[in-house]
């Protein structure tokens, strides 16, 4: 009995080393660090015809203007791989259903050799409703099919 039970002991144990050596473990970091591309920066989003800052230079985002206004939804950004279009959205709140306001393909923006990024004007028309807010929304697509994080600026009128 003593036989039988090394016997069968020392089965499980190979049968065990056996079969844990067939087993790869799958490679977790490979997956994730694996880069599809470089994406376009967008540094920063602003409403209005001039980029205007705090006492601590922080760009104004917002703009409040009266029903009906034509202004700019300005994007500056950088990119270090070619750009196909940008994309600007508006929603009547940050968390609101966005709807696509226009595809703009590359070629329009400028150099600003100042601040070493590119700036695309956007004109847009405030809503005709006073004493609302409607959020603009960019996205820019690069060549690779990457999008950019997308960035916001609030418009309200008074």
């Amino acid at each position: 009995m003593k036989n039988i039970k090394v016997l069968l002991f020392t089965l499980l144990a190979s049968s065990a080393v056996f079969m844990t050596g067939c087993y790869e473990e799958p490679d977790l970091l490979s997956e994730i660090t694996t880069s599809k591309g470089k994406v376009a920066q967008i540094s920063v989003v602003w409403i209005g015809t001039t980029r205007t800052t705090t006492a601590n230079t922080s760009v104004i985002t917002g703009l409040t203007a009266a029903p009906g206004t034509n202004t700019n939804f300005n994007i500056e950004y950088i990119s270090e791989v070619p750009v196909k279009e940008f994309r600007v959205y508006w929603a009547p709140t940050t968390t609101g259903t966005k709807t696509l306001l226009t595809t703009i393909p590359v070629g329009t923006q400028k150099y600003d050799a100042t601040l070493r990024n590119y700036v695309l004007a956007v004109p847009i028309t405030a809503q005709e409703t006073p004493k609302t807010s409607r959020v603009f929304f960019a996205e820019i697509v690069t060549e690779n099919g990457l999008l950019s994080a997308q960035k916001s600026a609030t418009l309200t009128t008074n």
